[in-house]
């Protein structure tokens, strides 16, 4: 059986459960094609042209390269190989022989599919995002930063709708930079998951991903090319208690955003002067803050309506209809 699904801008009809709830429209091709091939047992370098590598020799993570025949093969050491048509249409998905099972749906949905991302020259962060009133707020940064944690704080106190989990594609759309709506679920630590409690509408749905993750399935009602009014990068502080919001502009803001890469590793040039361009042109146009951030668990029951606040006070755009401030919480948001 065949899943066709909208995913960071693209039509995708896969084979595999990549467990996302986007529907695409009927009608049309797809972008991608995503099939199962045989399972694999290497755990050579694949041949060809580098594009990105992450680990060393002796314990190698992924090597995606550039294939003799024009096509790519993306090999994730011990989960999976995806080897990529030349057009970019195709993608086989390989699993290895002792994977966890599951697996391999989970770095389709988010690496490869980022690579594609990369490889059609389109800006990709290492960001969840949620839609807060007509607008977006995205939260970047490395595994364990806080990206999900942060978009289940605000979908759980009905400040926002889910965009995307970790793998956020940033467009721009009518002369200003647009989210694309991307994965359906949060993948959410230990810990974070009692968030699930919070939801007024009652528990979303739940389950225990093939990485241990817990994931957790908020809903739809996001919109596509959503206005992408601010780039948080969340910076998880166990020692404080007040909210800290901290504009970052020019190089700065511009040297945050690139030290946090979707696909950590990337030795092409072509694939980093690209990422490179289309990240200081949003620079200009998107606000970037850094956010100091009382941590949990347990989290404050009006945190993510408190930093909708603070980043309406910094951006001067509405962004829905926030809990009302606490006194004191102007200057705890300077």
């Amino acid at each position: 059986m065949t899943d066709r699904r909208m995913l960071y801008g693209l039509v995708v009809e896969s084979e595999i459960d990549l467990h996302q709830d986007r529907e695409a429209p009927p009608a049309g091709p797809p972008d991608v094609v995503v099939v199962r091939g045989d399972d694999v047992a290497t755990l050579e370098p694949p041949d060809g042209r580098v594009l990105i590598r992450l680990g060393d020799d002796d314990a190698p993570l992924y090597t995606m390269v550039e294939s003799p025949d024009g096509g790519y093969l993306l090999r994730f050491f011990h989960a999976c190989d995806v080897a990529v048509s030349a057009d970019l249409s195709r993608m086989t998905v390989s699993r290895h022989v002792d994977a966890v099972p599951g697996l391999e749906a989970v770095l389709t949905t988010g690496a490869a599919l980022a690579f594609q991302l990369y490889a059609r020259g389109l800006l990709v962060l290492h960001a969840s995002a949620v839609q807060v009133g007509d607008a977006s707020v995205g939260f970047v940064g490395r595994s364990g930063m806080g990206k999900s944690t942060m978009a289940a704080l605000l979908c759980s106190e009905g400040a926002g709708s889910l965009i995307t989990d970790d793998v956020l594609r940033v467009d721009v759309h009518d002369g200003e930079h647009v989210s694309r709506l991307g994965a359906t679920e949060l993948r959410l630590r230990k810990g974070a998951d009692e968030l699930s409690s919070r939801f007024a509408t009652g528990t979303p749905n739940r389950r225990t991903s093939a990485d241990a993750r817990q994931i957790l399935a908020p809903g739809a009602g996001a919109r596509d090319r959503a206005p992408l009014a601010a780039l948080v990068v969340p910076l998880p502080d166990r020692e404080t208690h007040e909210l800290r919001l901290e504009p970052l502009t020019g190089k700065d803001a511009l040297l945050t955003l690139l030290s946090y890469p979707r696909l950590v590793g990337v030795v092409d040039p072509a694939i980093s002067t690209a990422q490179l361009a289309l990240t200081a042109a949003l620079v200009r146009d998107v606000p970037v803050v850094a956010a100091h951030v009382p941590w949990g668990p347990p989290f404050a029951p009006d945190l993510g309506s408190r930093l909708a606040e603070g980043l309406e006070a910094i951006t001067g755009r509405p962004l829905g209809q926030p809990a009302p401030a606490r006194a004191g919480a102007a200057a705890s948001l300077a």
